[in-house]
């Protein structure tokens, strides 16, 4: 019997999916290594899922499309790396591609086909959408899961950086969520490459890429 979307939803969202997630910060160790207090990380989470997480959404959203019509999914990965300037976001985003993909080759191995175009590993919006599509999850939930997922990796690497109560964490992360909630249906309706939001943060980019240079991290963005 085929799972339910929402339960594979469940599963994509669950911190122990060994897909790599746990080697990632989603920004905060590069953000608090640069010296951004703790205090200041609510905020920083609610900026990267309206920046960050809207273009990776967006992409995700477009992949899931392309997957179902049999689009080719290269110009949506182009439109991407150009919403995503840091080379090193872009290298952690396809390391987590890389996990999901080889997941999903046990789970899902028609996926593959989907994104048999792209020459390198690809990045993790394309692989969700591709799931998405193959797992019959709607575009909604789609956008909601690349967000969550984001967050809820950052605030995992934050309680090992700065241990704390786990509660305040999770509370952190249904801020950053709902504070996309007006955009969701915007972004979940995208079907061309143009569409994807571009919305960009400097800052944490200039701190990821300081981040790849030093030896002395816990984790690999």
């Amino acid at each position: 019997m085929q799972p339910s979307p929402h339960t594979i939803s469940l599963l994509l969202a669950d911190a122990r999916l060994p897909s790599g997630g746990h080697a990632q910060s989603s920004g905060v160790e590069p953000a608090l290594l640069a010296g951004m207090p703790v205090a200041d990380v609510p905020a920083f989470l609610r900026a990267r899922a309206r920046t960050t997480g809207m273009v990776d959404a967006g992409t995700a959203v477009l992949a899931r499309h392309a997957a179902l019509d049999c689009i080719t999914m290269a110009p949506i990965e182009r439109a991407w790396a150009a919403r995503t300037p840091s080379r090193a976001i872009r290298e952690a985003s396809k390391d987590l591609g890389r996990g999901l993909l080889r997941l999903s080759g046990r789970i899902w191995p028609e996926v593959r086909s989907s994104l048999d175009d792209l020459h390198e590993s690809p990045p993790r919006p394309l692989v969700l959408g591709a799931i998405a599509a193959h797992a019959g999850i709607d575009a909604e939930s789609l956008v909601r899961l690349t967000v969550y997922d984001d967050m809820a990796c950052a605030v995992a690497a934050l309680l090992k950086l700065e241990p704390g109560d786990p509660a305040h964490g999770v509370a952190m992360v249904l801020e950053a969520c709902s504070s996309i909630e007006p955009q969701v249906a915007a972004v979940s309706s995208i079907t061309s490459a143009h569409q994807i939001p571009a919305a960009s943060a400097p800052q944490s980019e200039a701190w990821s890429e300081a981040h790849a240079l030093t030896t002395r991290r816990l984790f690999r963005a």
